[in-house]
């Protein structure tokens, strides 16, 4: 009897020191996005899973060179990778951007509001500014405000991005060229 408390008591040792050895290994990996670092690609899969399937209708507004045009569309039959595609390359929670920008935040007792501000240290990065806007109680993000640049020899390109959940969703573009006109692009999708 004694030989096999023996060996359940040592078989329990040996399960503590390894499982204590891998929670050891897991606290010494750093998380791959760094800290305060806001994941756009994250917030909108969240945001994806969370409305995915919804009946929602939208009114889309594009405003091109100063014409508008306006229609309706349903959330079913919208174009959501290519709108994706131009959020998420403004994303900057991979390890590769820490330091690269500053960050600040601040309170809004106005608006009841926290906000996180990221605004780039160098030139040539592509995402420029970065403002997140949560509520005070909740934490829930109210909006997102993105602004980007790239700057060629012969072009220059930005955009400004705006999302405010289940109220607008907005990009407008600009595209100065020095052998042509400059274009603007805005197109909206308000929520009905």
């Amino acid at each position: 009897m004694a030989m096999f408390l023996r060996s359940i008591l040592s078989c329990i040792i040996l399960l503590f020191a390894l499982t204590s050895c891998n929670t050891q290994k897991q606290k010494e990996i750093p998380p791959a996005d760094g800290p305060g670092y806001f994941s756009i690609k994250q917030f909108i899969a969240d945001q994806w899973d969370t409305y995915h399937g919804q009946p929602f209708g939208l009114q889309k507004i594009v405003y091109l060179d100063g014409k508008t045009d306006t229609s309706f569309v349903s959330a079913y039959d919208m174009d959501w990778g290519t709108l994706f595609k131009t959020f998420f390359e403004t994303d900057i929670s991979d390890a590769k951007y820490l330091g690269r920008y500053d960050f600040t935040s601040f309170a809004d007792d106005a608006t009841a509001t926290q906000n996180f501000y990221y605004e780039a240290k160098e030139d040539n990065l592509f995402t420029r500014k970065l403002q997140i806007s949560a509520d005070d109680v909740s934490h829930k993000v109210r909006s997102v405000y993105i602004e980007t640049a790239k700057n060629g020899q012969w072009s220059k390109f930005s955009q400004k991005l705006f999302y405010m959940p289940l109220k607008i969703i907005s990009v407008q573009e600009f595209e100065w060229a020095k052998t042509g006109p400059t274009k603007e692009l805005r197109v909206e999708y308000r929520f009905l």
